[in-house]
């Protein structure tokens, strides 16, 4: 059965610039070998993290590795290179790499929102004004459910 996640978080990065993924993710982000594995990589939307556990690394990489390389290779390269692997700490803290930091515009305060097969860390305040200039109503429709 397939995981999915779902729900925000609302925390903040200690003085270095760790965090720790709420619990109810963790769970979902165990490897095949018990091992917590997963990947940080640069958001294909603007402004967020993206936080992928292998399998769904795996899914997108085999997906890039069958594109043609004419105009997606310049975007292929961009998103390998903004991989990361994440390393926990025996607390369960991991360091939010720098350039995706900065990318994100995070300084402290940070967003984990679930979203399907991947979670997502945003800046609090870019989360914040996305969803207060959100149109509800319209967006849901296009989820046609």
């Amino acid at each position: 059965m397939a995981t999915y996640f779902c729900g925000t978080y609302e925390h903040q990065l200690d003085d270095k610039n760790r965090l720790r993924i709420p619990a109810k993710f963790r769970k979902a982000l165990v490897g095949e070998d018990g091992d917590k594995s997963y990947s940080f990589a640069r958001g294909m939307s603007d402004g967020c993290i993206y936080v992928l556990p292998e399998e769904e690394l795996q899914a997108i990489m085999e997906k890039l590795a069958d594109e043609k390389m004419g105009e997606a290779s310049l975007a292929t390269m961009l998103f390998y290179g903004s991989v990361y692997e994440a390393e926990e700490d025996p607390q369960g803290r991991v360091v939010l790499p720098a350039k995706l930091k900065a990318a994100a515009g995070i300084e402290k305060d940070i967003v984990t929102v679930g979203r399907g097969k991947r979670i997502e860390i945003w800046a609090a305040d870019v989360y914040e004004e996305l969803c207060a200039n959100a149109n509800y109503k319209a967006e849901f429709k296009k989820l046609g459910i």
